[in-house]
């Protein structure tokens, strides 16, 4: 009897360090998700113009995390949002140029994401965690609504040597991007397979960040008020208001998120 209660022992014993090695919640591994996110827009237009300390711009994420361990996973990421972009005039003295902008513009930005997850308490999927990961974005306005008018020289005028017209741009506007995320959340399991989530992520867009280094420490002779260099082509000065947009729409966001436990 003592020896049958000391293999059901060994055999328990073994069955419990068994399942604590075993990742996933539940042996559950694979926890696809959609979150939705709230980036402030303090100081810039969302896409309806408007900004302010109750403003915000709408972020959509899906996301496929896989757990490797009791305590990490791994995850790839999809991310689609619009927002606005405000505009000062655009002036090229060189070619006495200037254009001039009514309304915002609408940037829209899709972007992928890599990372990986630490777990501080819990059993992953499961509890407060830590996410690194590297960002791809790319980005493209929309300028339908800006009414855009362009001043350019014009001799045959005789009140004038210039003349403004309405403005149609057709080019410019675009930016390819990438960055660092970080990423802190906490998550709760219902029903052993629907999983909640709230959380904040902080983004930094490197690809951004050189110019206004460039601006601010370096050569701030060389660069306008909204710090885009003097007299560049007009479609280098909107791939730069797109770049700028990107950087700031990027850098901060709560958000929550619902998932599910699939195997």
């Amino acid at each position: 009897m003592k020896k049958i209660a000391f293999i059901i022992l060994i055999l328990f014993a073994w069955n419990s360090s068994f399942s604590q090695k075993t990742p996933g919640y539940l042996g559950k591994k694979l926890v696809p998700s959609y979150s939705l996110g709230f980036a402030p827009s303090f100081f810039n237009p969302n896409k309806n113009g408007a900004k302010g300390f109750f403003t915000f711009n709408l972020f959509h994420q899906l996301r496929l995390d896989y757990v490797t361990s009791r305590k990490s996973a791994v995850g790839i990421g999809f991310e689609t949002y619009s927002t606005g972009i405000d505009y000062d005039s655009y002036n090229n003295n060189n070619q006495d140029v200037s254009i001039s902008f009514a309304r915002h513009g609408i940037l829209n930005v899709k972007g992928f994401q890599l990372y990986r997850s630490f777990y501080s308490n819990g059993i992953a999927p499961m509890g407060k965690r830590h996410s690194l990961g590297l960002k791809v974005l790319f980005s493209s306005t929309n300028f339908e609504d800006v009414g855009a008018t362009k001043t350019k020289p014009d001799n045959s005028n005789p009140y004038s040597n210039h003349i403004t017209s309405p403005y149609e741009i057709k080019k410019g506007g675009t930016s390819k991007d990438f960055g660092f995320m970080y990423s802190y959340s906490s998550s709760r399991i219902i029903a052993d397979i629907v999983v909640l989530s709230f959380g904040i992520d902080f983004n930094v867009i490197f690809s951004a960040h050189y110019k206004y280094l460039d601006a601010l420490i370096i050569n701030s002779n060389n660069y306008n008020g909204d710090v885009t260099p003097k007299n560049q082509t007009e479609e280098a000065f909107l791939n730069d208001k797109a770049k700028q947009r990107v950087f700031s729409s990027q850098f901060l966001m709560l958000k929550i998120g619902i998932g599910f436990l699939a195997f």
